[in-house]
């Protein structure tokens, strides 16, 4: 039998549990260029949705960019640029998207800095889409 003060307590108990957090746009890419500096593979995919789609703007790339694609191109370039850091010059949120503009140093055989154009777009804490800008 169900007491009628254990039917009043378990809804108030359910509305006073936390909501699990969702990262913002902002602190989801943090996050990402965080592990991209550390070169950590596993915490730099773990950023990216399932369903992550990779673009250019205008449109430019050829074929598919997906995670397993960006898993592939990541695991060699942290091996072959060891000094790889990106920085955040500059970045403007709208809802769910990211506008941000990159510092990118290290690459290996390559003078100074390459400045890039960013869009992400963040849905339930992940990256779930990203197009360079140019």
């Amino acid at each position: 039998m169900i007491r009628p003060l254990s039917c009043l307590l378990l809804p108030a108990l359910v509305m006073a549990a936390p909501a699990p957090k969702v990262l913002s746009p902002e602190t989801a890419v943090q996050r990402m260029l965080e592990a991209f500096n550390a070169h950590d593979l596993e915490g730099f995919m773990g950023s990216f949705g399932e369903d992550l789609v990779i673009g250019q703007i205008p449109a430019g790339l050829p074929g598919p960019r997906t995670k397993p694609w960006l898993r592939a191109l990541y695991v060699d370039r942290f091996q072959a640029n060891p000094d790889l850091h990106v920085s955040a010059e500059a970045q403007v949120v709208n809802g769910e998207f990211l506008v941000q503009k990159e510092r990118i140093k290290g690459r290996v055989g390559q003078k100074g800095a390459l400045d890039v154009v960013v869009v992400y777009q963040v849905k339930g804490g992940k990256i779930v889409g990203m197009w360079e800008v140019g």
